[in-house]
């Protein structure tokens, strides 16, 4: 595994190679591993209550809720959520592909990654890391488990999508986050699905987007602006994908919060900082809630999921 850091980040590549996707014969969002993600249909809905999820955890770890909602102009919820019974990890997941594929992929992804993040998993692990180079072996042992984990459910994925002879591949990102007995927090991701920090009241995005639009910013907003729904990364469309990883030193009180597009998309930080300001620090479900409805009153044009999780 080949790894590169600088101040707590790390790409990973699960082929000890520059990083490159392969282009497959489908759909031209497909070329060069580009993934344009589907606009809101232009219809209301009547939402029922197997298309909203709520769960909520407490642990010596942190305290963690997620709720995920179809939003108010799309007629299935294509995200996926889940939270480790022993509150040590979370998994968020923005399925694409249209009608049911969207929902197969987030939650056949998450199906397929939690089970490289059970303590049996763990142990195994952590008994053959040696020497991390200066990185905790905690931290050591979840960037192995999270390289595993995305490439194994990229596979899983991509070759559905091959036995199936689909015209239309169908992908997902994802987003994670796991906090350690040793007081350290560790996130990957894939796709644009991020995870924001609020400490000190000090409020920051800790991922970047793979995506279009943050790679024409990169590089100096040159020429026209791309859609901001078009992603450069998702697991199962391509063969090969890589994720991006970081952690930290937590500190108790700290927020982290992981979302899907329907979120960031619909409220800027400010906004969002705002409500988990104004958060009942012991009732973070009830944050959470309050996130996905201020989303909603801002249009819901999407599908939208939050994890929110205190240390």
């Amino acid at each position: 595994m080949k790894m590169e850091m600088a101040a707590g980040h790390i790409e990973f590549d699960a082929t000890g190679e520059p990083e490159k996707c392969e282009a497959i014969d489908v759909d031209k969002e497909f070329q060069s591993c580009i993934y344009e993600k589907e606009l809101s249909v232009s219809r209301e809905f009547s939402m029922t209550s197997s298309e909203k999820k709520q769960i909520q955890v407490k642990s010596d770890f942190m305290h963690a809720a997620g709720v995920s909602d179809p939003g108010r102009m799309r007629p299935q919820n294509e995200d996926s959520i889940f939270i480790d019974e022993a509150g040590a990890f979370v998994l968020l997941a923005d399925g694409m592909g249209g009608h049911e594929r969207g929902a197969d992929a987030s939650r056949i992804a998450l199906e397929v990654m939690r089970e490289f993040f059970t303590p049996e998993v763990m142990a195994a692990e952590m008994a053959d890391i040696t020497d991390g180079g200066g990185i905790p072996a905690e931290i050591s042992c979840y960037l192995s488990l999270a390289d595993l984990s995305v490439r194994k459910a990229n596979t899983v994925i991509y070759e559905r999508n091959r036995n199936e002879g689909l015209r239309r591949f169908m992908g997902t990102t994802v987003v994670g986050l796991a906090v350690t007995k040793g007081g350290y927090a560790f996130w990957f991701h894939v796709g644009d699905s991020r995870i924001y920090r609020m400490r000190d009241g000090a409020f920051e995005q800790l991922t970047t987007d793979h995506s279009a639009y943050n790679e024409w910013i990169r590089k100096g907003r040159n020429g026209e602006a791309p859609k901001k729904n078009i992603i450069t990364r998702a697991i199962g469309p391509t063969a090969a994908v890589s994720g991006s990883t970081g952690w930290e030193a937590f500190k108790p009180g700290d927020y982290y919060l992981l979302c899907s597009d329907g979120l960031s998309d619909m409220l800027d930080d400010g906004s969002i900082a705002d409500i988990i300001a104004a958060g009942n620090n012991d009732d973070v479900l009830q944050t959470a809630v309050r996130l996905i409805e201020g989303a909603n009153e801002a249009g819901g044009k999407d599908n939208v999921s939050v994890i929110l999780c205190r240390t």
